[in-house]
This record gives C-alpha cells, sequence and structure tokens, in this order.
C-alpha cells in the first residue's frame, strides 16, 4: 500500500509527463491536469499497489489514454447534441411550430381549468396517459362515467377553439 510520501514522490515524478501525454489526446490544458489529478486520487482512494516502476508506468499512461478516451467519447456527445440544437435553434419553421405548439397548449391548459371539477379531473388524468378505466378507478367512478365526461368535455373544449378545431383536435383526439 502506499504512503503518502509514495503517493507525492510518484505524482512529482509523473504529473507533468502524463499531463503532457493527455494534451496530446485532448486540447485544454486544465481538462488534462483534472484528468490526471483524477488518476492520482484514483490510487489513492483504491490504495493500488504496484510491484514495480515498470507495472506503475504502465498502469499510469494506461489509466491516462482511458480517461482522455472516455473525456473524447464524452465531448463527442455533448458535440451532438450541441449541434442538434443549434440546428432547431435555427430552424424558423419548426420554432413557429413550437411557438404555436407551446400556445395552444397554454390555451388549452387555461380552457381545462374552467371545466367543471370533475371533467376538468379525467381531462387532467387523460393527458397523464391513464386509460379509462385507470381514471375511473382512480375517481371511483364508473368507466361508462369517464367516457361521457371526456367526450362532453373535448366537446366543450372544441368549441372553444373553433378556430384553431385541427390543430386541438390533433392535441386531444
Amino acid at each position: 500500500m502506499l504512503n503518502k510520501n509514495d503517493l507525492k514522490q510518484i505524482f512529482d515524478t509523473y504529473y507533468e509527463a502524463l499531463v503532457q501525454y493527455a494534451n496530446r489526446f485532448l486540447t485544454f490544458k486544465e481538462e488534462c491536469e483534472d484528468l490526471v489529478q483524477d488518476i492520482f486520487v484514483d490510487i489513492w482512494e483504491k490504495e493500488n499497489t504496484f510491484p514495480d516502476e515498470v507495472s506503475l508506468k504502465s498502469y499510469l499512461y494506461k489509466a491516462t489514454r482511458n480517461k482522455c478516451y472516455n473525456v473524447i467519447k464524452h465531448n463527442k456527445v455533448k458535440d451532438k447534441y450541441a449541434l442538434n440544437a443549434i440546428q432547431l435553434l435555427e430552424d424558423d419553421n419548426l420554432f413557429l411550430k413550437q411557438i404555436l405548439e407551446e400556445e395552444v397548449t397554454r390555451q388549452l391548459y387555461k380552457a381545462i381549468e374552467v371545466l367543471p371539477k370533475r371533467k376538468k379531473q379525467i381531462i387532467k388524468l387523460s393527458l397523464k396517459g391513464l386509460k379509462n378505466n385507470e381514471i375511473a378507478e382512480t375517481l371511483h367512478i364508473k368507466v361508462q362515467t369517464v367516457k361521457t365526461l371526456k367526450s362532453q368535455s373535448y366537446k366543450i373544449l372544441r368549441n372553444q377553439f373553433k378556430h384553431l378545431s385541427t390543430i386541438i383536435y390533433l392535441l386531444i383526439a
């Protein structure tokens, strides 16, 4: 088992070389420094022991390479996500569609709030994905009552949104 002095000596001996090695794969030196420091923390926490200096060197360089690989993989995922987000932001048609969907959804929830209590409960549970029998069980009423009240609620909501009937129908049908 390594003591603090042994670990400090290993750190002082290999730290800069490992940072330089990591910097061959990664762009930012600070990221490389953090990565190498993490390796030494891992050695300390796991109480690793090495039979000789060759095993130690091998471990340090392989650990550095593997951590660099993990960072690169993670960055690739982040870059892909960022690119997708940029494309979404740049697509004006999609932007307008999203605004319209958000506004219709906001208006729909506002309209749901003025429904009678039982109808409001049924519609909200339905929008959460519950089936008629689940709604009936939750509210302790008959399935037929759920179907009737849901149908009446949809009729009320459709009448309130005649000018947006096609869009609202797609959202609640």
